[in-house]
């Protein structure tokens, strides 16, 4: 018997939560009563360890200027080697509030305006934002999808990578929100092609730890010696604490470090960590293994329930049970057009799930929703799902 009820839904109203308070966020439409299935934010209490060590740390009264030491380190390290057999050197750690500052930072430390950024879309929609927003190229090696089944184009990979304009490539691995766990002999041909080409991976892993029963993420750094990798997790999808901006960026080369702190330190002096944050990460990493082993068994339930529903109310849906994340990626488009289908969602029916279009133009026709809360909400969700689409095909 577990030590969690992950069967309850928790009121987070007035907590100032973008899932749930700011759904206008999405679209100004959207009701204050909306099911918010959107996000990629669990339904789930944060470990009661992590709460406990928050008070306490409070309970001292001082919340000054302060920076990681050995206990942070350790932590990290322990977690990465118990979870993934990953040993990683103290001195690779580097704090950073947030994956997707730390990738600001990469861009626009290591590559120049005009050149390019290679993404694998549909992919996470912020990668595009911030390569447009600093004045790089985006260059998209599209992903095959095969019958759901989503893989690398290499050829295609080789000839982006291959031209000299292309400096950077962003993996995501697990990919999002696709779902792919990338295996040891994909991750070794990504490598192989950038390596040959000299161009520099920021490695997003900040999924590793979701993934399926039988299904193992691979630390991309741990299959080579290619020194122009840079790694980034993060606690904030694993423990569902998503809203404090902490990330650890992993880099091994010392020429890549200099650029790192030239870029965080003189430009955006990061070295400080918030006191709370270096708590939350010791706490989680040391004492909350169980609380992610339960999660994600759980989640695991909810995607064979989600199969289970579709395949009964809606079986010409396009799907395939994710090998990562806690998100799933749907496509209604043998029923309905997406486009009146989230209009009717948002409108009538009071749900709200991710447009996939977001994504990148090859997410047309999908829908990317979590799975990640009890499954009474999941279920209400698709129950108004198929009214929806029920109501679009009787017309």
């Amino acid at each position: 018997m577990g030590r969690l009820n992950l069967d309850i839904l928790h009121d987070r109203r007035g907590t100032d939560c973008v899932k749930w308070d700011h759904k206008d966020f999405v679209d100004n439409r959207v009701s204050e009563t909306a099911l918010p299935l959107w996000l990629s934010d669990m339904e789930f209490k944060i470990a009661e360890e992590i709460q406990k060590a928050l008070i306490e740390r409070i309970e001292k009264g001082f919340l000054g200027h302060s920076m990681p030491g050995d206990s942070y380190f350790k932590a990290i390290q322990g977690w990465y080697k118990r979870r993934f057999n990953w040993d990683i050197d103290k001195d690779s750690i580097f704090y950073s509030p947030g994956a997707l500052p730390a990738l600001g930072f990469v861009i626009r430390g290591f590559t120049k305006e005009g050149e390019g950024v290679i993404i694998q879309e549909p992919v996470f929609y912020p990668f595009a934002e911030l390569i447009k927003g600093n004045n790089r190229k985006v260059v998209n090696n599209q992903l095959i999808n095969d019958n759901e089944n989503y893989r690398i184009d290499f050829d295609d990979l080789e000839l982006k990578v291959k031209d000299p304009n292309n400096t950077m490539m962003i993996l995501c691995t697990p990919h999002n929100p696709v779902g792919r766990v990338w295996t040891e002999e994909e991750l070794k041909k990504v490598v192989k092609l950038c390596r040959g080409n000299d161009v520099l991976i920021f490695s997003d892993e900040l999924h590793c730890d979701a993934t399926r029963s039988g299904v193992t993420h691979i630390p991309t750094m741990t299959i080579t010696d290619y020194n122009r990798i840079i790694t980034a997790v993060a606690l904030g999808k694993t423990f569902n604490v998503g809203g404090v901006p902490i990330s650890q960026i992993i880099i091994n080369d010392e020429e890549l470090r200099k650029v790192w702190r030239s870029e965080t330190r003189l430009k955006h002096y990061i070295a400080f960590a918030p006191p709370l944050d270096m708590v939350l990460t010791e706490t989680a990493y040391n004492k909350c293994d169980y609380w992610v082993d339960e999660v994600m068994e759980y989640v695991e339930d909810n995607f064979d329930f989600l199969v289970e529903y579709l395949d009964k109310h809606l079986p010409k849906t396009k799907y395939k049970k994710p090998e990562g994340t806690f998100l799933a990626w749907i496509n209604f488009g043998a029923y309905v057009d997406c486009e009146e289908l989230f209009e009717l969602l948002i409108t009538k029916y009071d749900v709200l799930i991710e447009d996939g279009r977001t994504f990148g133009k090859s997410g047309t026709g999908y829908f990317r929703m979590t799975v990640a809360c009890p499954r009474s909400f999941l279920k209400e969700g698709l129950d108004r799902i198929v009214s929806a689409i029920n109501e679009l095909t009787d017309n």
